[in-house]
């Protein structure tokens, strides 16, 4: 369904609401539903970068699932290093290692992805060893994550990334919060918001089947 047609549900209920209002809420609407249901499965690509360790990652992404190196998925780091050999600010680090490794390993820290190479004796600080140096290497890294779909805009021909039977529950949690707020009509505010409850339901189930909604890899900056 296009925006108009869900901004034109909700003016059924809510003539008084406006273009921009309702665009405000569904976007709130799409949020919710998105981190409820966990149906959106984006695909990100970058390059590492030799000698560093973090990465943003793109403020849509709701949870990392798996990431590959160059078309290999490498497993979770369980803990953390217990030393670093790069910033969190971006400053520069420590040099890119002299030796590399195939042996690669993904965590996240303050909503960055990090990515380490496990190497004997990697690095020395305070009489401290760790066998876990930052990527040596340029090598493409792709994420697989959980995300939140993109906004609406003024355009209204725009189009949710949710599956098409899911675009309804995003009116019926506009419709429903519109009803609840000053105590409008709680009744009708339970009717929408128990059918918002069964869309988010059958957006889980949905999403258990593995289904990928967006099917695109984009080059993204995270």
């Amino acid at each position: 369904m296009k925006q108009l047609e869900l901004i034109e549900l909700v003016q059924q209920h809510h003539p008084m609401m406006g273009y921009t209002e309702i665009r405000k809420a569904l976007n709130r609407a799409q949020n919710d539903y998105c981190a409820r249901t966990e149906l959106i499965k984006t695909t990100y690509t970058q390059d590492s970068v030799a000698g560093r360790r973090y990465y943003e990652l793109d403020e849509n992404i709701l949870k990392v699932t798996s990431v590959q190196i160059n078309d290999v998925t490498i497993p979770r780091l369980q803990g953390n290093p217990i030393i670093d050999d790069d910033e969190y600010d971006a400053t520069t680090g420590l040099e890119a290692g002299s030796s590399s490794s195939n042996e690669r390993y993904w965590y996240i820290v303050n909503n960055k992805l990090a990515v380490v190479e496990k190497v004997k004796n990697a690095i020395t600080r305070d009489d401290k060893i760790s066998n876990f140096q930052s990527i040596s290497e340029v090598k493409e890294i792709r994420i697989f994550a959980i995300s939140q779909g993109s906004d609406f805009t003024s355009n209204l021909t725009d189009v949710s990334e949710l599956p098409i039977q899911f675009h309804e529950a995003l009116s019926c949690k506009v419709i429903a919060d519109g009803y609840l707020l000053n105590n409008i009509n709680i009744d009708a505010h339970k009717i929408f918001y128990v059918k918002y409850q069964d869309f988010i339901k059958e957006g889980r189930k949905y999403a258990r089947s593995n289904h990928i909604q967006t099917g695109n890899i984009r080059q993204t900056h995270f």
